[in-house]
């Protein structure tokens, strides 16, 4: 008696147990790279700042930027010294080139 009901019990435990799941991100999430920025530049995503533009070169960091078209600014102070839209698709790298003036 005591051997069944300890089958019993152990079937009980094991008939519990949690189901398993499976979580799934979808496809990464695109990234901006900038390349040539001058070292004080300030690099703007649709109107906010993300930072000095000169970090996110592709080699130390990229910036990890949402589906679809953005503004894509480089600011000195109050200067503009590039604006371009982009479209950015599901993991790839979009690539922002500045060329200085005196580089052209």
């Amino acid at each position: 008696m005591k051997n069944l009901l300890a089958l019993a019990v152990a079937a009980c435990l094991t008939a519990c147990a949690m189901p398993t799941t499976q979580v799934s991100t979808g496809a990464p999430r695109p990234t901006l790279i900038v390349q040539g920025a001058p070292a004080d530049a300030i690099l703007y995503v649709d109107g906010l700042a993300a930072g000095n533009a000169a970090q996110y070169n592709g080699v130390a960091n990229s910036l990890l930027i949402e589906e679809g078209v953005h503004q894509v600014e480089l600011r000195r102070g109050a200067s503009v010294l590039m604006a371009q839209k982009i479209f950015a698709s599901n993991g790839e790298s979009s690539k922002l080139v500045y060329a200085s003036e005196s580089a052209k």
